[in-house]
């Protein structure tokens, strides 16, 4: 990641939002450089690297 400390979307420190989307001017060219879509969300990259870490350990443990 490139970029850890704001969102894709927008300013990318406080919006959340509907018009967030590929089309807007305001999203960023490349999401994968971000760990934030917007200022809550994730982007997929992220979402992909928690979920791989989730069942690769908590899920081990479980079983």
């Amino acid at each position: 990641f490139e970029t850890v400390g704001e969102g894709c979307c927008a300013t990318g420190t406080y919006e959340m939002g509907y018009l967030c989307n590929q089309w807007s001017p305001y999203t960023c060219a490349d999401a994968n450089k971000y760990v934030f879509w917007d200022a809550f969300h994730p982007t997929e990259k992220m979402n992909w690297i928690l979920a791989y870490y989730a069942l690769n350990t908590t899920l081990v443990e479980l079983l």
